[in-house]
């Protein structure tokens, strides 16, 4: 139970600081604004003449392909309009209008906000330990009856309880903000992904929101573990926010140039978006699956997190 009270503690120091209540505000902000400006621009009419736009854009697509197959575009390229096309067609086959936006729709458009939580959550990581050494508050941590593992523990726990919150946070108020701008409804719609044999499919939007939810816990505790890494060995917020910061969003660049090699798919770089394998659409790498990049994180998380037990424990703290 003692070691509750220093948990407590460092939920204390994390919902203290204003910045934390701003990373709350700025997502709901925007999920807010977001739904305004649809409501307030949506065409009607557009909504109502889908089949007919569809039809339009099918075609678009169609003169598009031809011109791309003709140049010898990328492959990827041409896969994704021949998808495209595809969809479209079985859309309007068996009247699933993309248009139709509910409350559970809304929040699978919405799942993008991840990277901000993402963000936010490398922030208060990389902060929560090297401020410590940083204000000299560790000594005074450590003359406390607790090992050193168990304070180091705590401010883990309770870094990734806020990352978990914040994330449930944004997904029901995006959810409430839905229901309220587009409606309750929606339990039962579906959206169409094109398998690997080709096949147009259809997908329960509900099924893809909790899944969603699901993976982002996994990658938000490896982000937790990689910047709790870096603080501690370097005792810099700085540093451990820069490199978590570019495994997030110079990953994909740098899984795009490796693509073609065996190996890269051992990397951290490409299994940081759990969220593509849910349902394989827009995958980079058509080797990976969810269970085998779930995996891979889980190694990662534990050895980043052996490493910095290791260090902070041996960390020399001078009076």
């Amino acid at each position: 139970m003692k070691w509750l009270s220093l948990l407590t503690n460092e939920w204390i120091k994390i919902f203290s600081r204003t910045r934390t209540w701003i990373f709350l505000a700025i997502p709901i902000v925007i999920i807010i604004g977001i739904a305004v400006y649809d409501k307030v621009t949506t065409d009607v009419e557009v909504n109502e003449n889908w089949k007919q736009e569809l039809t339009e854009t099918i075609k678009n697509d169609e003169k598009t392909l031809d011109e791309a197959k003709k140049n010898n575009d990328d492959e990827v390229y041409i896969e994704y309009l021949e998808s495209t096309i595809k969809q479209n067609e079985y859309a309007i086959a068996n009247d699933i209008s993309p248009y139709e936006t509910t409350a559970w729709q809304f929040t699978k458009d919405m799942s993008w906000l991840s990277i901000f939580i993402g963000l936010f959550v490398i922030v208060v990581a990389s902060d929560i330990v090297s401020n410590e050494f940083a204000k000299g508050t560790i000594k005074m941590l450590l003359i406390r009856p607790y090992s050193r593992w168990k304070i180091l523990l705590s401010k883990f726990v309770a870094t990734l309880g806020f990352a978990f919150l914040m994330w449930l946070v944004v997904i029901l108020v995006t959810w409430l903000v839905g229901g309220l701008a587009y409606g309750f409804g929606g339990m039962d719609q579906s959206y169409l992904i094109t398998a690997e044999d080709g096949q147009v499919k259809e997908r329960l939007i509900v099924e893809y929101v909790f899944a969603n939810i699901g993976v982002e816990f996994i990658e938000l505790t490896t982000l937790v573990a990689m910047s709790f890494m870096i603080s501690t060995l370097f005792m810099s917020n700085s540093v451990a926010i820069g490199v978590a910061m570019f495994t997030m969003f110079a990953g994909n660049i740098i899984v795009t140039l490796l693509a073609n090699k065996d190996w890269v798919i051992y990397t951290l770089f490409a299994n940081m978006d759990l969220s593509v394998l849910i349902d394989g659409q827009n995958q980079m790498i058509k080797d990976l699956t969810l269970p085998f990049s779930i995996s891979v994180l889980a190694v990662y998380t534990v050895v980043m997190l052996a490493i910095t037990f290791t260090v902070f424990q041996k960390r020399d703290v001078k009076a």
